[in-house]
């Protein structure tokens, strides 16, 4: 239960524009007030907001190893809305707030309450977040997340995470990074759970090397594999093994569309996930398949 962020942003907005003033003189010989091109033309300001955008479609809503969904398809739209609020050269180098927003909705209406049975609306996610990047290659986010689901499938719940970033790019070669990376949660309470069991913590450490083929070319390819674990002992009702995830992951940046429409990309994705002890029983598998499928663009 989770808004997906995936990684492509979106460029737009007018808040905090600085006023540029550009001072012309007239050469000799010329009429007066005819303007002469400056020497050096300034960058235009950059805008303050991004915005990310997209769609994932899988084979199931699968969130930390919890199967909410398992049969037919899943749609998962998701906007983040990202707001700078600082710049520069200094141990933070920069910083960001953002708003998400993040949904589930099924073909089969599987997952619905009594009042809404057959809806197709599982979830409907929101929250707001910082994101901090510093010493050059350390990235720290944390989001405070609230879902409802319009299906009355479950009740209301939130949580709230911090996810500590490594960008190793360029170390070890040229278009080559691991991009490790962990997770720890902590479910607010509520109405149902994150997990298992309410107020209980999640870890997730993970990691994800990669590969970009053509990276200068209109059609740069990058192919990783991503292996994740969730614990947390608690939160898997007292099992702290939750599950193992591995699989690969390739994004295609759509270079060749044209800047002002937004950069765009599409990924495929597979991860086989082994479940717990605890996990297992709930779907009556110790081994699950997700496959997925996203289009994105910013701006």
């Amino acid at each position: 239960m989770k808004p997906k962020t995936h990684n492509i942003s979106l460029r737009a907005g007018i808040l905090g524009l600085l006023v540029v003033s550009s001072f012309h003189t007239a050469s000799a010989g010329e009429p007066s007030g005819k303007a002469v091109e400056p020497l050096v033309t300034p960058p235009p300001p950059s805008s303050i907001f991004s915005v990310d955008l997209g769609v994932t479609v899988a084979n199931q809503y699968n969130t930390r190893g919890i199967i909410v969904q398992d049969d037919d398809v899943s749609f998962q739209p998701y906007l983040n809305w990202y707001t700078r609020l600082h710049e520069g050269d200094g141990f933070v180098k920069s910083a960001k707030f953002f708003v998400g927003l993040w949904a589930d909705v099924s073909t089969n209406g599987d997952v619905s309450g009594p009042g809404n049975r057959g809806s197709y609306f599982t979830e409907f996610d929101y929250g707001i977040g910082l994101t901090f990047n510093f010493a050059e290659r350390w990235t720290f986010t944390t989001f405070w997340n609230n879902w409802t689901s319009p299906a009355d499938g479950y009740g209301d719940g939130s949580w709230i995470n911090g996810t500590l970033a490594f960008n190793d790019s360029g170390i070890f070669g040229k278009n080559f990074s691991f991009k490790p990376y962990v997770i720890a949660l902590y479910d607010l309470g509520g109405d149902a759970a994150t997990g298992l069991v309410k107020e209980t913590w999640y870890f997730e450490p993970g990691i994800r090397p990669n590969y970009t083929f053509g990276a200068d070319s209109k059609l740069p390819v990058n192919v990783a594999v991503l292996a994740k674990a969730g614990l947390g002992n608690d939160f898997y009702a007292g099992e702290t093994y939750g599950y193992f995830a591995v699989g690969p992951q390739v994004t295609l940046s759509l270079n060749s569309i044209p800047a002002h429409a937004g950069k765009w990309a599409v990924s495929f994705g597979y991860l086989y996930y082994n479940l717990g002890d605890t996990l297992s029983p709930i779907t009556g598998n110790s081994d699950e398949h997700l496959f997925t499928f996203n289009v994105g663009v910013s701006f």
